[in-house]
């Protein structure tokens, strides 16, 4: 079986491709000629590896089962109840979608990292949608938030192992609803990052780099719970040696706009107006659950499963960096620093 992101217009194998969920209730600026209709919270922006053009809205929504989402989900979905020999999968989220219970000591992941060992295959798929994917019922999560999702046709299987063996020390991630090959062994570290995790104050954060089916370069920036720093200003900004605007979920402390050296800054995002590519809809950041940072300069984007917030220093996480012009700029033009009046 063959596995590959999916892309949103002839559900064909894509590279990579970016989605961006708007928040249920969106609606268009005051001053705006013509006034849309509040959003459902199943619309959102769509961008791929093969766009020509911008950033923009897809003319379908989450509940088709022909969007880039549901197609590319649809390889471990229609595989329930008795999938190949071959496949194997491993969700995870720090809020799992099948009513267990849910750990603080795990870390503030989400996503799916999906693979097959005949056809030597394998994607993956980082987001922000608590309670998603269930693939038991295939149920969409909550249509509240704005929400983030970045999925990658991996290399191959290695590349797959590469990244869990990073999850393994550093994520933390929360799995559930796994489903391993018989022939993947108790030492291999599929099974143990569907099965347990292994981190300790010994594994520093790391800033690994891997690369898509096409030869995509992505940089993997993740830590533990016990760094005990922030994630976006100590780790990404000097990382990618750069200031960074950031848009998460923010609730309680911020951490500090600079880091300790003073030479790197990250900035809070504090609006959504999408008016600049077309698409008549803003929101104020309480109403985005997604978790993005662009560069000031250098074209860097970073899809993240973490937030910026001083709680979040004690719990594993993440994020995928990598450099586009197109998509850089768009999610630049899109962002506001300061409120406005229709926030």
């Amino acid at each position: 079986m063959t596995l590959s992101a999916i892309n949103d217009s002839t559900n064909e194998p894509v590279d990579w491709w970016f989605m961006y969920k708007l928040p249920h209730n969106a609606k268009s600026p005051k001053d705006a000629k013509d006034q849309s209709e509040p959003s459902t919270g199943w619309e959102y922006l769509y961008f791929d590896a093969e766009t020509k053009g911008d950033l923009a809205l897809s003319k379908q929504t989450l509940e088709d089962d022909t969007c880039a989402l549901q197609q590319t989900l649809a390889a471990i979905y229609d595989a329930e109840p008795n999938p190949p020999k071959s496949l194997g999968w491993i969700c995870y989220n720090d809020e799992v979608a099948d009513g267990g219970k849910d750990s603080g000591s795990f870390g503030h992941t989400k996503g799916v990292l999906a693979f097959d060992l005949e056809s030597d295959t394998a994607f993956w798929l980082l987001h922000s949608w608590p309670k998603f994917p269930n693939v038991k019922t295939r149920d969409l999560a909550s249509a509240d938030y704005g929400q983030t999702y970045l999925c990658i046709t991996l290399q191959d299987v290695e590349t797959a192992r590469y990244i869990a063996e990073q999850m393994y020390h550093r994520q933390e991630p929360q799995t559930y609803q796994c489903r391993l090959p018989e022939s993947v062994r108790e030492d291999d570290i599929f099974y143990k990052v569907a099965n347990d995790i292994d981190v300790n104050e010994t594994d520093p954060p790391c800033d690994v780099a891997f690369f898509s089916k096409g030869w995509q370069p992505f940089r993997l920036m993740a830590k533990n719970r016990h760094w005990d720093k922030d994630f976006w200003i100590d780790l990404v900004g000097p990382h990618l040696q750069v200031n960074i605007d950031v848009e998460t979920w923010r609730r309680g402390t911020v951490p500090d706009t600079e880091d300790e050296d003073q030479k790197d800054r990250t900035s809070d995002v504090l609006h959504i107006d999408l008016t600049s590519l077309g698409v008549n809809y803003q929101w104020h950041y309480t109403k985005d659950h997604a978790k993005w940072g662009v560069s000031e300069t250098d074209d860097w984007v970073c899809v993240a499963d973490i937030n910026r917030q001083t709680s979040q220093e004690k719990r594993g996480g993440g994020s995928i960096c990598f450099r586009n012009e197109t998509l850089w700029r768009c999610l630049r033009e899109i962002e506001l620093l300061k409120d406005t009046e229709d926030a």
